[in-house]
């Protein structure tokens, strides 16, 4: 029997996410949600930019999420934070949805995250946050060397990079490395300004921030100019030096007196390459290598409370929305 998959938020990820299920090795029925005309022919163009591909036996594009049929195997909802709850709220209120991927950074209030906790438990909703580079193999090969590690140093600088919005993919991805959720932040480090986003309505953030998960600690900064990326990750045992865009990690390990070797590979998948395998393992083996929401609650919540004492501070406001996306 064929499986439903749906996707809300039809915009520049929803349209990838949809390009990556079209790929299915499973059958499956496709509907896509979006109130917005132009999102939906931007998602039927790169639909039609995909081989043709018979385990697909249909695919709709609608509106509203009324239209959507009742019973739902795995939904996608790639909206923008400032809307995402208000439609997980509609959705599962509405229909019946057996699993959930969440694109992040979640929610832009703390209540949110309670709120939308709850209702998955009363849904009986499996749902998973959108953290990709678990899903990445460079990254599991390295989760494996680094499994004796007793301390971990986690290193991202570059220009100009959209902290507020990216920033929890880099201390979701420390988490997973180190299979703990014991999040503290330390912001003094950010610059004393709010920035504009390149979106209409959101706002970033640049400066150095700290912090650490257990004893494990990470350092993120992000510049106002554009300068060279630099990822590193340290330990007892092993340093890594990472280049996502090269497709290039060196690695120099303990064991191997620190001998440098580097690897050129393909190292971040695109969200087209792996949406495919995220509905295959969910719908075929029952598992997930995205975070659960209840993982990433756990990081996202310091995080909007951390930027939200920033924003405080600089305004000597009391914001309670952290409009990041």
């Amino acid at each position: 029997m064929s499986k439903r998959v749906s996707i809300i938020g039809a915009g520049q990820l929803g349209s990838r996410h949809l390009q990556g299920i079209a790929k299915s090795k499973i059958d499956i029925n496709i509907e896509v949600v979006d109130p917005f005309e132009t999102s939906l022919e931007v998602a039927k163009e790169r639909y039609n930019e995909v081989e043709d591909n018979h385990h697909v036996q249909t695919i709709n594009f609608f509106k509203n999420i009324d239209s959507l049929s009742n019973e739902q195997d795995v939904v996608i909802v790639a909206t923008a934070s400032n809307v995402r709850s208000q439609i997980v709220k509609e959705l599962l209120q509405k229909k019946s949805v057996k699993n959930l991927v969440l694109e992040k950074v979640l929610f832009q209030t703390i209540e949110e995250y309670y709120e939308i906790e709850e209702l998955l438990k009363k849904s009986n909703t499996k749902c998973w946050v959108n953290h990709t580079r678990r899903m990445q193999p460079t990254y599991r090969e390295l989760k494996a060397k680094l499994a004796d590690a007793k301390e971990l140093h986690y290193n991202f600088q570059c220009g100009n990079w959209g902290m507020g919005c990216n920033a929890l993919h880099f201390i979701d991805h420390l988490a997973y490395l180190v299979d703990s959720t014991n999040l503290t932040i330390d912001i003094s480090g950010l610059n004393k300004k709010i920035y504009d986003a390149k979106r209409k309505g959101f706002i970033e953030f640049n400066g150095l921030l700290t912090g650490s998960i257990d004893n494990h600690k990470f350092s993120l900064y992000s510049g106002e100019d554009t300068f060279p990326t630099i990822h590193t990750i340290s330990s007892d045992i092993l340093l890594a030096k990472i280049d996502e865009g090269k497709g290039e990690i060196s690695i120099a390990e303990k064991k191997n007196n620190w001998q440098w070797e580097t690897i050129t590979k393909k190292i971040i998948y695109f969200q087209s390459e792996l949406s495919n395998v995220l509905i295959e393992d969910i719908l075929i083996d029952n598992i997930c290598h995205l975070p659960t929401y209840t993982e990433s609650m756990k990081l996202h919540i310091p995080f909007i409370e951390s930027l939200l004492k920033h924003m405080n501070s600089i305004d000597n406001k009391i914001h309670t929305v952290c409009p990041i996306t």
